[in-house]
């Protein structure tokens, strides 16, 4: 079982990398580019952490460990992006 998960994770890994590639060649709007790419490399180092860490084995407390600081952090950056006008 545990290398058809790994077989997953790289599929998935393979198809993340060639829609970044996609991304980066067809949109023009450089603020979406860079999110969208953004947005693939942390879905590409979450599914890989997930698996060699067997996180997905794990209690929703772990998940609450992770969420609430990204939260408060956002919250801090968001309030310097406001206060910047």
């Amino acid at each position: 079982m545990k290398s058809s998960v790994l077989v997953a994770v790289w599929i998935y890994t393979l198809v993340a990398v060639v829609a970044e590639v996609y991304v980066s060649y067809a949109v023009s709007n450089i603020f979406f580019e860079t999110g969208a790419i953004i947005a693939f490399a942390i879905s590409q180092a979450a599914a890989v952490v997930a698996f060699y860490m067997n996180l997905k084995e794990e209690p929703g407390t772990l998940i609450l460990m992770v969420i609430i600081p990204l939260m408060f952090i956002s919250g801090l950056l968001i309030t310097v992006v406001a206060s910047q006008g």
